[in-house]
């Protein structure tokens, strides 16, 4: 924990109240007089104060090398995934036993699951990857969004399936959950990055305080995106459920809660946010189909699948409620 350094406040000229920055910040900084800093102040009327050429988005180089033997594919992908996410701007990971269907892997994973992630070395033991993000063109906002539309898609869609007998349609839905997973990190590496560049947060109107409710609605979006692919997963045995329909109608219903939550967080729409708690009445439809389901002749096969549907379309429903309630978390600390 920072140390507390106590400042008295002075009175110069008459009107103006002036406060001694301490030598040692100055220093550690490298900030001489004449220097520019701006001062933010959030909602506990507390003061920020940030040497201007630091406060920016513009990231200066910040690399990691690591030095790995022995480590599994997936493992050196969750490091690269964790750096990114730390706000590095580049990785390199050195393993001695390094495959070159390993290597191809890894590529390919952290491309597709990694926005910006572009490989600039590569050798038999090495490969060193650099996140050209360009955080100006896409506001934390827009990658809440951009991740919604996916996953509400993949959910639509993954109900179409089985409403239709689509098995193509469903197997065509497991390749999106990437793009989801793309967005998430990004909203997750914005939100690391906010704690050192307060701009982040205060170009689109939020704040420090309320970061923990932007990280919790991208990961609900990310959540659901897993949810329905996992529903397309199971989509050619539910598709011959005796009550399908039953089933698509309900997810229909589910997915328009979905939607309305999430707007209703983009929009700051307190009123949509409670009606959406309140309303219970989707829980026990969801109650009765699984009964309905259980009680069947379908064999067991189609049951089991059906009923894990059921379960996804239920976490959907609760993950609906989550991002209210974040929504109305986020308005108490909003600075209007």
């Amino acid at each position: 924990m920072s140390k507390s350094i106590t400042r008295k406040i002075q009175l110069t000229g008459g009107s103006t109240y002036i406060v001694s920055l301490p030598k040692e910040w100055i220093k550690a900084l490298s900030l001489s007089a004449g220097d520019e800093v701006e001062i933010y102040q959030d909602t506990d009327m507390k003061l920020f104060i940030v040497p201007k050429s630091a406060n920016t988005t513009d990231q200066k180089e910040i690399k990691k090398i690591i030095h790995c033997d022995n480590v599994s594919p997936d493992a050196i992908v969750r490091e690269f995934i964790a750096y990114y996410i730390a706000g590095f701007s580049s990785v390199s990971i050195t393993c001695p036993r390094m495959s070159s269907s390993t290597r191809a892997y890894i590529k390919d994973i952290v491309r597709k699951r990694l926005l910006g992630a572009e490989v600039i070395e590569e050798d038999v033991s090495t490969i060193s990857i650099q996140f050209l993000v360009d955080e100006k063109e896409l506001s934390i906002k827009r990658a809440i969004s951009r991740a919604f539309t996916i996953s509400y898609n993949m959910l639509r869609d993954s109900l179409e399936a089985i409403s239709k007998s689509d098995i193509e349609l469903a197997k065509e839905i497991s390749g999106r959950d990437d793009e989801v997973d793309r967005f998430f990190f990004y909203i997750a590496r914005q939100l690391t990055i906010s704690v050192k560049a307060i701009n982040v947060l205060d170009s689109e109107g939020y704040n420090l305080t309320q970061t923990v409710d932007i990280y919790s609605v991208a990961k609900t979006i990310e959540r659901v995106g897993d949810h329905a692919n996992r529903i397309a997963s199971l989509a050619e045995d539910v598709s011959k459920f005796s009550n399908k329909e039953d089933l698509v109608n309900l997810g229909l219903m589910i997915l328009e809660s979905y939607k309305s939550a999430i707007n209703a967080f983009l929009n700051e729409k307190k009123d949509v946010a409670h009606n959406l708690i309140s309303n219970t009445e989707i829980f026990e439809k969801l109650r009765e189909l699984q009964e309905i389901a259980i009680k069947s002749n379908d064999n067991p096969k189609i049951i089991t699948s059906t009923s894990m549907v059921v379960e996804s379309l239920r976490r959907v429903a609760r993950y609906s409620a989550d991002i209210a309630e974040a929504t109305i978390d986020m308005l108490a600390k909003s600075n209007r």
